[in-house]
């Protein structure tokens, strides 16, 4: 049953938990954030994180089961998403996801120069988890679409 409603069980979930993330993180990277009494800080900013990793799963997800579905003539044909498959092909899939893995990477060797600067010493969680936070949903997220689109492009090959 779940294979007939792959919007409604991943996409529109996952596209929500990865907005509701995209827009924590976003808020909270300058510094904590008070809302009256009660102050967000990089606890907060994690969730965030995780949130849009989680939602980038589910999206993926989503594509993986409508295309299965359309395969195993499951379902019909959607032509939307053949519209979709017209711009998001492997190439442009490992373009972004290696994009993101080199953000994540440059963003790593800064979080190391902040360690750099108190001598490998005591750091300031706020100040270094604002820096390495990003960068590792960042290289998690490049990861998962390089891996993704390979998986897409597989089970499209029974399509074309």
């Amino acid at each position: 049953m779940l294979l007939y409603s792959p919007r409604w069980l991943f996409l529109y979930p996952g596209a929500a938990l990865m907005i509701w993330g995209l827009i924590i993180v976003v808020w909270l990277l300058p510094g904590t954030q008070k809302i009256g009494s009660i102050s967000f800080d990089v606890h907060t900013l994690l969730y965030g994180a995780i949130a849009i990793i989680i939602g980038f799963q589910a999206v993926t997800f989503a594509f993986f089961t409508k295309l299965f579905a359309i395969t195993e003539k499951l379902l019909p044909e959607d032509p939307k998403l053949n519209k979709i498959f017209g711009y998001v092909t492997l190439e442009t899939g490992l373009i972004v996801g290696v994009t993101l893995i080199l953000l994540g990477i440059v963003g790593s060797f800064l979080s190391l120069t902040i360690c750099r600067e108190t001598a490998f010493g005591s750091l300031d969680p706020s100040k270094t988890l604002r820096v390495v936070i990003p960068s590792l949903t960042c290289l998690t997220v490049g990861l998962q679409m390089v891996f993704s689109s390979f998986f897409l492009s597989l089970l499209g090959l029974k399509r074309r």
